[in-house]
């Protein structure tokens, strides 16, 4: 199996589009489309392997040459993350990647952390 049909198959295992994908690591769709092609296609660079493996949850090292088995570090496959949970977590990686500010980041986290105390105090008085 080629490159481009493991960068193929882990986007779509995860439920991805070409262009959720591509918002991960930061190019096009018709980027990402190239990478998948298997005819006259390109691989993704060296440099930007490593984030095209983040975003499909895996390593460089199964998309270039099938080692393991496609999950991070050889684990078993993560569980598909809801689509809300997948919109955050691009957008975040969107903000990063236009630099916002780390004190931006710690508010948007602290935030997130209330609501999932919320949520733990909701589940605690549930179960009185």
């Amino acid at each position: 199996m080629t490159i481009h049909r493991r960068i193929k198959e882990r986007r779509e295992a995860l439920g991805l589009s070409m262009e959720a994908l591509g918002g991960r690591v930061g190019v096009v769709w018709q980027t990402v489309q190239q990478w998948e092609k298997e005819t006259g296609g390109t691989a993704p660079k060296r440099e930007r392997l490593q984030k095209v493996a983040d975003a499909l949850e895996t390593t460089p090292e199964y998309l270039s040459f099938g080692e393991k088995d496609g999950s991070a570090n050889g684990a078993a496959h993560t569980p598909t993350l809801s689509e809300p949970a997948r919109t955050l977590i691009d957008l975040v990686r969107v903000a990063d990647a236009k630099g916002l500010p780390a004190y931006q980041f710690d508010s948007v986290s602290a935030a997130l952390r209330i609501l999932v105390s919320q949520l733990d105090h909701e589940a605690l008085a549930a179960g009185d």
